[in-house]
């Protein structure tokens, strides 16, 4: 096995854990959180030259669950054309309503395909190697 194989084959791995996590996290939370719309309360802007690429701020959230005013502990990503006062739908956690639920079915598929990616590349590399 070369170098190239390993760390593909690594990477694969890697992926393979984060999706089968956050597949797990969403079944485990998927009856325990509800969904509100909330207001953007403090913006933070990411890198300047970095901006275009990733296209989105993250923003500290203020909303209300089960009649009681809530902020966001964490921040959660929104659009860059987002300014403090937008209104953003937020998740959260029904058991801890302070907490922001973040699944992303992008995240979980990026991951298995980039997984999958890395396996046939690794694959072939192993194949050509022998």
């Amino acid at each position: 096995m070369t170098g190239d194989t390993v760390f593909l084959s690594v990477l694969a791995a890697l992926s393979l854990l984060f999706a089968v996590f956050n597949v797990t996290c969403f079944i485990l939370k998927r009856n325990k959180t509800a969904q509100t719309t909330g207001t953007v309360i403090s913006l933070r802007s990411p890198n300047p030259e970095s901006a275009k690429a990733r296209n989105s701020k993250w923003a500290r959230v203020s909303y209300k669950a089960n009649g009681k005013a809530y902020t966001s502990q964490n921040r959660v990503q929104v659009p860059m054309t987002a300014q403090i006062g937008s209104p953003v739908t937020v998740r959260y956690d029904m058991e801890h309503p302070e907490t922001l639920y973040s699944f992303s079915a992008v995240r979980i598929i990026a991951s298995l395909c980039i997984c999958v990616i890395c396996t046939i590349i690794a694959a072939c590399l192993y194949l050509n190697a022998q």
